[in-house]
C-alpha cells in the first residue's frame, strides 16, 4: 500500500488530506480467556482519555483479537542456519472460526499459528489473500472464537479520538488512544473509499489491530503504516529474546465496510476479483504517431469487450470519462472498477468517435488461494439469491397494492 505523501505499505495508492496532530496514550492490558471458555458477543463499550475507560474497551473485546505469527517454509539448503525469523501481527475475529490479519504473515509455502493466550496455539490454514490491500483471511483450527461486531458504515472527522487494539505482545493485548489526522481515497478502486491516517503510538506488528471510535464500535482495520520506520506493521521479525521495539509511526486503516466486501471475496473466491474487459494492446511507451488513446490489437472471444462489439484497430479514449493514454491507463483503471460494472467506453473508430456499453467480467489480482467454489455451492448461492428477490418482489407488490388501494378509497 502506497500514499501520495509518505507509505511503508503494500499498493493502495490514497491521497490523504493533511489533519492536526494528535497525541496519545498508550496501554498494556492483561490477556483475555483462553480458548475454551464461552463469552457473548461483544457489545460496544464506550471510552474517554481516562486508563479506566479505556480498560473497559479492551476487556469487551480482547477475546476477539489475537496474535498471528508466520513462519517461513523450512531451510532445505546443505548448510540450514536453524534460525527462523518469525513475522508477528494482529489479528481480528470475524467468526468462530475465522480471522483476518496481514497479508504479511501469510509467506508462501510457511505457515502460520494463532495465540489465543495462557499459552494456547492454534494452527491456521490460509483460505485466502488480496496483497494489494494487505489482508489475508485465515480459518483458525480447534477454537471457538469471538466475533468481533463491526459498526454500520460511517465517516469520522478528522480530529476524532479513536482506539487502537492490537495483540502483539504474546502474552497481553495493547491499546492506544489515537487520532485520526487525515483522511484519503483509494485510487486503486473505482468506487473510492475512505482510508484513514492514524497518530497513535502502537507498536510493529500491529497491522491486524482493531480501530474503534469513542462509543466502542469497530469502525476500520489497520493494514500499514504511512510514515517510515525500520520496520513496518506487519513485516517486524522477533526471535526469541528479541526486546519489543518502541512505539512509532502513523497508520493506515481500512473502513469496515471495505473490509466486509474483500472478506467475502477471500471466502468465496481465494482473492478479490478486478475488473476485467478482455482486451490486448502493445506495452510500452507510444510513438508519435501512435499517441491517440490505446489501440487495441486483439480482443478475447467471448470476453466482455468482445460482446459489446469492441473491435481489433479500436482505439480506446476513456473509460466512464476517464481518459487513457497508454494501456498501463487503460488497465489500471478497468483494475479498479468490480465484475459486473457497466461501463463506457469512449471508441475512436476510423475517422468516428462514440460510446461503447460493456458490462465487465472478473479476474484476479493474485492468483487464488483456498478451495474454489463448488458447483453445488454456486447453485445454492443462486437459489438463496433468487428466494431473496422473490420475497423483496412480494413486499413491493404488497405495498402497491395497499399504495393502491389507499388512492381508490
Amino acid at each position: 500500500m502506497t500514499s501520495t505523501s509518505r507509505s511503508r505499505v503494500p499498493p493502495l495508492l490514497a491521497r490523504l488530506a493533511p489533519g492536526a496532530r494528535g497525541l496519545a496514550v498508550s496501554l498494556a492490558l492483561l490477556c483475555g480467556p483462553g480458548a475454551g471458555e464461552s463469552r457473548a458477543l461483544p457489545r460496544p463499550v464506550a471510552f474517554h482519555s481516562d486508563q479506566t475507560s479505556i480498560l473497559g474497551v479492551v476487556d469487551s473485546i480482547q477475546a476477539s483479537i489475537v496474535t498471528v505469527v508466520g513462519y517461513p517454509p523450512p531451510e532445505t539448503g546443505a548448510r540450514p542456519t536453524g534460525k527462523r525469523r518469525r513475522l508477528i501481527g494482529s489479528a481480528v475475529a470475524t467468526a468462530p472460526d475465522r480471522i483476518i490479519a496481514s497479508a504479511s504473515v501469510a509467506i508462501p509455502g510457511g505457515s502460520v499459528r494463532v495465540l489465543l493466550g495462557n499459552g494456547v496455539e492454534r494452527p491456521a490454514i490460509l483460505r485466502g489473500v488480496d496483497r494489494q490491500s494487505n489482508i489475508a483471511l485465515f480459518q483458525v483450527e480447534g477454537a471457538t472464537l469471538l466475533p468481533l461486531r463491526a459498526a454500520s458504515p460511517q465517516s469520522p472527522a478528522v480530529g476524532s479520538r479513536v482506539a487502537v487494539v492490537s495483540n502483539v505482545g504474546i502474552t497481553h493485548p495493547q491499546a492506544a488512544i489515537g487520532q485520526i489526522v487525515g483522511r484519503g481515497e483509494r485510487v486503486d478502486e473505482y468506487r473510492g473509499g475512505d482510508i484513514f491516517e492514524i497518530v497513535a503510538p502502537t507498536y510493529p506488528g500491529s497491522t491486524g489491530a482493531a480501530i474503534l471510535n469513542e462509543d466502542g464500535e469497530w469502525i476500520a482495520l489497520v493494514v500499514g503504516r504511512a510514515a517510515p520506520s525500520r520496520s513496518d506493521a506487519s513485516q517486524v521479525g522477533l526471535d526469541d529474546g528479541d526486546p519489543m521495539p518502541q512505539p512509532s509511526s502513523v497508520l493506515i486503516a481500512l473502513p469496515v465496510d471495505q473490509v466486509a466486501y474483500i472478506t467475502k471475496e477471500l471466502e468465496t473466491y481465494g482473492s478479490v476479483r478486478r475488473g476485467f474487459l478482455g482486451i490486448q494492446f502493445r506495452r510500452g511507451p507510444a510513438s508519435p504517431s501512435d499517441s491517440l488513446g490505446v489501440l487495441v490489437m486483439n480482443v478475447v472471444a467471448g470476453s466482455p469487450a468482445d460482446s459489446a462489439g469492441v473491435r481489433t484497430g479500436d482505439r480506446i479514449l476513456a473509460v466512464d470519462g476517464q481518459e487513457a493514454h497508454t494501456a498501463d491507463d487503460l488497465t489500471s483503471i478497468v483494475r479498479a472498477m468490480r465484475p459486473g460494472d457497466e461501463v463506457e467506453l469512449t471508441v475512436l473508430r476510423r475517422d468516428e468517435i462514440f460510446p461503447i456499453h460493456a458490462v465487465l467480467g472478473a479476474a484476479f489480482s493474485n492468483p487464488p488461494v483456498g478451495p474454489h467454489p463448488s458447483r453445488e455451492d454456486e447453485i445454492r448461492r443462486m437459489k438463496e439469491d433468487l428466494n431473496r428477490l422473490e420475497l423483496e418482489k412480494r413486499q413491493l407488490e404488497q405495498r402497491m397494492r395497499s399504495l393502491e388501494g389507499s388512492s381508490a378509497r
